[in-house]
């Protein structure tokens, strides 16, 4: 193994936007003694280095800093992956334990272990093997700081936590971890279904569900507006106007046909998108029946008096209002659709000329 204990003290003191004179007076020692450590001239005492963990809140293990070289350690890690993978628990189980003897301080090897008896314990019933999960689970947070894969953080392996506390029925641990790793609301969701399904706490839950839910339309129209430019900017218009129609359709809620809700202003802006991509295709008259379509409802809802305008069918379930997500587009619908047109005015000539037509087709003479 290798000890990274230089690089570590120098890396964990830049993370607290601490100098050297900072850190040699927390410890009571001299600015010299802290730059000898960091450029590896000499070591910390065993009590300073105990006081240095404690400071940088990790264990001595990570401030060491363990690189394992071995060959075997990579062996054990992928037979327990492997055993995973393939459900063979009570195999798995076994190598867990001889690696973790073996290698009582790598992360991966207590993390892989973790989601070893995680899963064994949910798919077999067997809560002895998820209270062992629980315990890895919380030593490999202790060694997060050897983690490579972006994909894992504390913040995922505190959600796997509380996970396995739910399904061991302590919904009241549960939600004690899912609220204390709550950044940016990450678990809101998750919170109000414990909330409303274990504890009947359902105004409560509903403070939860209401953000998730708005964070989670946010992330649907994020994630389907991506894939059409990426379709888009690929020149696959088939499946940018899919994507397209899937959005307007998953946004646009359960209403009646006359029915004016604040989804429709946002809507005038993507089916200018679909007129934009029907350019880029060829289709000039397609195009135009969507500029048409969109100035129509653009109008149309212009028209209708704040009073009238409703929420999306489920948005009225809910509690909810949605008005604000659209309001960015303009003050008024039309002015979102001429936005949106004067966008890509230089890259489709076609649209904005298309749009003056429509225009004196669609819009009274003093609107023009």
């Amino acid at each position: 193994m290798n000890i990274k204990l230089a690089e570590n003290i120098r890396a964990f003191r830049k993370e607290r936007k601490m100098t050297q004179e900072q850190l040699a007076e927390a410890l009571g020692v001299t600015v010299g003694a802290v730059y000898k450590w960091e450029s590896k001239q000499s070591i910390p005492d065993i009590s300073l280095i105990l006081e240095l963990a404690d400071l940088f809140e990790t264990s001595t293990d990570v401030l060491l800093g363990y690189e394992w070289r071995s060959g075997s350690m990579g062996t054990a890690l992928e037979r327990i992956i492997a055993c995973r993978r393939e459900k063979r628990y009570d195999e798995g189980t076994a190598e867990a334990e001889k690696a973790m003897k073996k290698y009582p301080n790598c992360f991966e090897i207590l993390y892989q272990s973790a989601l070893l008896y995680g899963e064994k314990g949910y798919e077999e019933r067997d809560k002895k093997a998820s209270r062992r999960a629980l315990e890895l689970y919380d030593l490999s947070c202790g060694l997060i700081a050897q983690n490579t894969d972006e994909s894992v953080s504390e913040l995922s392996i505190r959600s796997q936590m509380a996970k396995t506390y739910l399904w061991l029925g302590n919904p009241d641990q549960c939600v004690e971890i899912l609220k204390k790793y709550n950044v940016c609301g990450i678990n809101n969701a998750m919170i109000g279904m414990v909330l409303a399904d274990c504890h009947h706490r359902t105004e409560e839950a509903a403070v939860y569900l209401a953000k998730a839910f708005g964070a989670c339309m946010d992330d649907l129209d994020a994630l389907m507006m991506g894939y059409i430019n990426v379709f888009f900017q690929r020149g696959d218009y088939g499946a940018t106007l899919a994507c397209i129609q899937w959005l307007r359709n998953a946004l646009g809620g359960i209403r009646e046909p006359d029915e004016v809700t604040w989804f429709l202003k946002y809507d005038c802006v993507l089916l200018g998108v679909c007129a934009e991509t029907c350019c880029m295709m060829g289709n000039i008259p397609a195009a135009r029946n969507y500029l048409k379509q969109a100035a129509v409802q653009a109008l149309r809802y212009d028209l209708t008096p704040d009073s009238q305008i409703h929420g999306t069918r489920l948005f009225e379930v809910l509690g909810l209002e949605n008005q604000s997500n659209y309001d960015n587009y303009g003050k008024t619908a039309m002015e979102a659709l001429a936005r949106r047109v004067e966008v890509d005015a230089e890259a489709v000539p076609q649209l904005p000329i298309l749009w003056e037509k429509v225009k004196k087709e669609v819009l009274p003479n003093e609107t023009v």
